[in-house]
Parts: structure tokens; sequence; C-alpha cells
């Protein structure tokens, strides 16, 4: 998530009188068809869809405070390695200059900009799946990683790990959140137990839910890769679940998801056991992303749109405390 004053900056711009120019800036680079681009979403990153000659293509852009051009470099490199495997992700559409990213500087700050295929198929609701839906769902994750696991160290570069990321976690809560740092330092200790080895740890997707999946018959497409990090195996399995509820391994839902998986690769069930410690783990992060995002007091003047938002976010953030100072 964003910090909620720069989605109110960029939201401003894109529905004021100048939304237009904004737009072309950071599109000029590709060109698009006249009167095609539409607003999709705007949440970690602002997202567009667009025509090129009749064609359906989606562009991402985000202001650079909130995500480096070297994190986004490795993202692509990542997706284009995968690619090249056959998997079916959603690419990027280099610029008429040949680049994969391009950056814009306009008058409300520098953006970087990414381009992608639109893919073919639906996103899905975990209560509408059919058990082979999720079959499918598991096996195109266990695919996933079977790639992942040959993928050269190289490709981490410029990715976070878990460990980046509750500490930078910890940077972020406030001093008298004493429950939140208290859970990051046990969480550290323990996380720390846990095997290396390539079997069980490397990059993952960390967002495989289904807003992520694209449902095509018994194809699978896979998006947004700006969230992978180095992370267990085990983690992406239950993360991806998480709007199935609390990881239980008996849920059947849970039970086919890892079917599928495992008819792509291998899984140690020991570590999927730590299933409590990774969710935590996620909870404890999302608090610190979400108070770093709540940047802006109540009132204000702010637009409805962005105070719903706000009063939305604030009443997840005291969930994640909540929740954390029960552990404590």
């Amino acid at each position: 998530m964003m910090k909620l004053s720069t989605m109110k900056k960029v939201m401003n711009r894109l529905y004021s009188e100048e939304g237009d120019s904004f737009i072309e800036q950071i599109l000029d680079p590709w060109g698009f068809d006249e009167d095609s681009v539409a607003i999709v979403r705007a949440s970690a990153n602002v997202v567009l869809t667009f025509t090129l000659d009749g064609k359906q293509y989606f562009l991402r852009f985000n202001d650079s405070s909130e995500r480096d051009y070297l994190s986004i470099e490795a993202e692509l490199a990542i997706v284009r390695y995968l690619g090249e495997k056959s998997l079916n992700v959603a690419k990027p559409v280099p610029s008429i200059k040949g680049n994969d990213i391009e950056v814009a500087e306009t008058d409300i700050g520098t953006f970087y900009a990414v381009v992608f295929e639109a893919m073919e198929g639906d996103h899905l609701d975990l209560e509408e799946m059919t058990e082979r839906q999720v079959y499918l769902w598991g096996k195109a994750l266990g695919n996933l990683h079977e790639h992942l696991k040959q993928l050269p160290e190289g490709f981490r570069v410029n990715r976070p790990s878990w460990k980046e990321r509750l500490i930078a976690a910890k940077d972020i809560l406030p001093k008298q959140e004493l429950a939140a740092h208290r859970e990051c330092d046990r969480l550290l200790e323990w996380a720390d137990g846990l095997s290396l080895s390539k079997e069980h740890y490397g990059l993952i997707h960390y967002d495989f839910e289904m807003d992520n999946v694209m449902f095509d018959h018994e194809t699978i497409g896979m998006l947004d890769f700006d969230d992978s990090s180095v992370h267990w195996y085990a983690a992406d399995i239950v993360y991806a679940l998480r709007d199935a509820g609390d990881f239980d391994g008996e849920n059947p839902v849970t039970k086919i998801f890892i079917e599928g998986y495992e008819s792509e690769t291998d899984l140690d069930l020991d570590i999927l056991k730590s299933a409590s410690g990774f969710e935590r783990m996620h909870n404890l992060i999302s608090l610190a992303r979400l108070i770093r995002a709540v940047d802006i007091e109540e009132g204000g003047g702010h637009p409805g749109w962005l105070e719903d938002l706000r009063v939305k976010l604030v009443g997840v953030m005291e969930k994640y405390s909540s929740n954390i100072e029960k552990l404590d």
C-alpha cells in the first residue's frame, strides 16, 4: 500500500483537468489508442488499462518514493526468466525505445512506469472455485517453485529477504508498539533456526492470492511479482491460502491445493508445520506497511473516498495490533 498522501496526490491529478496530459506523459513512451485509457486501481501501485492498435495492455506506475528502479528491474528480470521457461506470466512490454522501465519526470514527482501484456482468463473468488480449480491453483504454484528452485542466485540481487522486511518493519513500528517490537524479535530468532536448503528456501512470489491468478480453463496465468522476495517456499503456500482463514492442514481446500502443488515439486511438511510463524511474520510486516501508509490525519478536508480508505486501514491496523498483543 502506497502512502495515502501519495495516493491523494496522484488520484487528484488523474481526475483533474490535467489528468489526460499526465497520463499521456507516462504512456507516451509506448503509445496508446485515443480514448482507450481507464483507471483500474491504486494500491501499492497505480494500474491503468489501455489499448494500442486494438490490443489490451496494462500500465503500472509508482512514485519513486514507493519502489526504487533497481527493485523493479530485478522483478522484471525474474518475470522474463520465467517466461523464457514457458511459464504463463504477464510479461513486460518494451517501450518504443526498447526499455522495460520508463522514468517520467512530472510536476508532481518522478514515476517509474512499466507496461504488461493482458492475460487471458478470469479472476475467481475462493468461494466459487471448484475442486479442480483449487488443484490447478496449487499445481501452478508448485510449478512456479520448481522453476524458482533452479533460478541462479544472481536473481536475488535487489529483491528483499524475509529478514530485511522484518528489520524494516521494526524500524517503522512506533516505540510505543512494545508488543509488536517483542514479536519482531521473537520472529527473527525463530526464523533464524529454519532450514535454508535449496529445496526449502529461495525466491517466492509472496502474494499468490486470487487477485494475482488468472483462470483460463486448464491454464493458470500468474501476475504481479512486485512483492517477490527471498523466503521459504512453504510461506508462499501459507500466504496464498490466506482467504481460507488461518492455515489448517486439514482444511479440504488446503489439502487439494497441496495435492496440486506436490504434483509439480517436493514439499517438506515439517516446515509447513511452521505455518503459524509465517502468518505472524506476514501480519507484523503488514502492520508496519499500514502504519507507513496511513500518513494523513483524520479530517483535513480529504476527499470522501480517501477518508473512507483511511478509516478502513486504521481498522485493519487495530486488528493486527490486537492480535499481536494477544501473543505477547
